[in-house]
């Protein structure tokens, strides 16, 4: 059994995360898993912090996009010409809302639904290369 490295008395038990001392139960930090000697030298370990982004800007983002899609939807509604077919595909998590109408819009659902599950796929995949 090793002998504590810092008091040289006690019979040591643990391993210093930072200098890879061994050291006994009275000078070793559970917290940090450090040394009392590492502790006292350094204050706070270097560790970085995730930027976070502010929630008013997450909700500016939300709403100008909602916003958009309303637009474009009521767009060709709004500016008489219903001649034409409309169609939008709102994503709320993995599950589609899809919108259409005019004579082509039975096409647009299947593009936008396969567009979707396109996209969906190419989610799963980049997230499992994480």
């Amino acid at each position: 059994m090793a002998i504590c490295a810092l008091c040289g008395t006690q019979n040591a038990s643990f391993v210093c995360h930072n200098c890879s001392r061994m050291v006994c139960q009275e000078c070793f930090d559970a917290n940090r898993w450090w040394c009392r000697s590492c502790t006292s030298q350094f204050s706070q370990p270097t560790v970085s912090t995730p930027q976070r982004i502010p929630i008013g800007l997450f909700f500016l983002a939300f709403v100008l996009i909602l916003l958009g899609i309303l637009l474009m939807s009521l767009g060709p509604i709004l500016s008489g010409n219903t001649g034409g077919s409309v169609g939008t595909v709102i994503l709320i998590g993995p599950i589609p809302i899809i919108l259409g109408s005019g004579p082509s819009a039975s096409l647009i659902v299947i593009l936008a639904l396969l567009v979707t599950v396109a996209a969906l796929i190419f989610g799963v995949i980049v997230q499992r290369r994480r």
